[in-house]
């Protein structure tokens, strides 16, 4: 059988390390993509750096002219069968008067709007258009909770001292959905699947009292593991999910239902 390609961008950051490793154990060959040097250089000091499968391109997936050229070097070597477009930036709480006066900036908007919503468009303006003239391959695009609610600011304004959640990180989740749907609409009668994956709180070194004030809101009362979104991300690459395609699966302990 031939070995299936997974293309995961942001792939040397957090939660792209974790799909990185996982998809290597899985006999995937993995193209980790990403452009923060600090989080590569953590990236390579990983086990599974050594692995014969693992490829690593360095890349500014908000420049369309540096991933045409990225697609090009890819595609000499490889034809990505699932692509994972993971790459974000987290908008971190600022105070209340911060968030709405003084932040976001110009600058926030543009950089964050420009790796999710025109990186992933990049992306799958380039792959995504192979995959179609393959007639096969799955899209994966990582959302939030946050795409389908609006953040509570009483949990940031209790762990933060009166922060809130500034307003970018929800209106480009938002986006990612609407990306989502508006490509799984055109693909789908190529066979390509677009869906997306929307995470609620996973443990990432939060604080005691910001952990404490999620896990009360949430119904199963914890914040999940990343080992916990693996497996629909496996299923989403696989043609298990043959029929699924241009939806948003929440993966998130119940904390959108109620």
């Amino acid at each position: 059988m031939k070995q299936k390609v997974c293309l995961i961008t942001g792939g040397a950051g957090f939660l792209g390390r974790k799909f990185c490793e996982f998809f290597l154990k899985k006999k995937y060959v993995v193209l980790c993509v990403d452009n923060s040097k600090k989080n590569l250089k953590t990236f390579k000091s990983f086990k599974f750096i050594n692995s014969k499968n693992l490829f690593i391109y360095e890349c500014d997936i908000t420049n369309d002219k540096k991933v045409k050229k990225l697609f090009k070097l890819i595609n000499k070597s490889f034809l990505v069968d699932v692509l994972i477009n993971n790459a974000a930036i987290d908008a971190v709480p600022f105070k209340k008067k911060e968030a709405l006066q003084k932040f976001p900036t110009n600058k926030m908007w543009d950089d964050e709007i420009n790796v999710s919503l025109k990186g992933s468009f990049f992306m799958i303006k380039f792959f995504g258009e192979e995959m179609e003239r393959r007639k096969s391959g799955s899209i994966i695009n990582i959302g939030s909770d946050l795409s389908v609610i609006a953040p509570n600011q009483n949990i940031y304004k209790s762990s933060y001292d009166n922060y809130i959640k500034p307003v970018t990180y929800s209106v480009i989740k938002h986006g990612m959905l609407g990306l989502t749907k508006y490509f799984a609409s055109l693909y789908g009668k190529s066979n390509v699947r677009v869906n997306m994956v929307s995470p609620g709180p996973v443990h990432n070194n939060q604080s005691k009292k910001l952990l404490n004030e999620l896990s009360n809101i949430i119904p199963m009362e914890r914040l999940g593991n990343p080992r916990e979104i693996l497996g629909l991300l496996l299923f989403l690459s696989s043609s298990e999910s043959s029929y699924i395609t241009g939806q948003n699966i929440l993966v998130d302990g119940g904390k959108t239902i109620i």
